[in-house]
């Protein structure tokens, strides 16, 4: 496991196709709190539910990136791949960018100007 955020309830926030940009936001409860977004850029390939709690990121195993490349075809770099653990499931997004960032953006804002 790479990170952890046990507490928190993630829903996807935006997709767009044209940039191929992937957010997946917990938004914060009240102004005291925080989003905790995770974005991923130049996305190839994605498998997972719109609604998770209890979410972790975790490292692709050999099997898992054997699987991925049999499912779509084509290799993969193993650093493209972030597994997403929720609700006991492990679930996928292949992508060449992914950052976790924390961030006090208003509930609309999708924060395109984060790289």
């Amino acid at each position: 496991m790479i990170h952890s955020f046990e507490e928190r309830s993630f829903r996807i926030w935006e997709f767009s196709v044209h940039h191929s940009r992937l957010l997946i936001r917990s938004a914060k409860i009240d102004e005291d709190d925080f989003n905790v977004d995770l974005i991923f850029t130049a996305v190839d390939y994605l498998s997972l539910p719109d609604h998770m709690k209890g979410l972790e990121i975790d490292t692709a195993s050999d099997k898992e990136i054997k699987s991925i490349e049999n499912l779509l075809n084509k290799q993969i770099n193993k650093n493209d791949i972030t597994i997403i653990v929720a609700n006991g499931k492990r679930h996928f997004v292949v992508s060449a960018g992914f950052k976790i960032s924390k961030n006090k953006l208003d509930l609309l804002d999708s924060g395109r100007e984060i790289p």
